[in-house]
């Protein structure tokens, strides 16, 4: 999971709610199997990589909590 939200050995919850993504392509695949993606948000920034939200609700749903009603991932938990 290195660069996908390890910063210094911190965690960090990221917004990564498919809703807020746009130009979404599929890059590779995390250890414990969910899929990597590069990504723009909606609201502008740099190019991303990291996962989708709805992704990972389904398959470490403990990783997965709901921010002003978007999803965000606390990567540290991400297998």
């Amino acid at each position: 999971m290195q660069g996908l939200g390890m910063l210094g050995g911190a965690a960090i919850t990221k917004f990564s709610d498919r809703r807020l993504k746009t130009n979404i392509v599929r890059v590779g695949t995390t250890p414990g199997g969910a899929a990597i993606y590069e990504y723009d948000y909606v609201s502008g920034g740099p190019r991303q990589r990291g996962v989708m939200a709805q992704d990972i609700a389904f398959t470490q749903p403990w990783a997965v909590h709901s921010i002003d009603g978007y999803l965000a991932v606390n990567y540290a938990m991400v297998r």
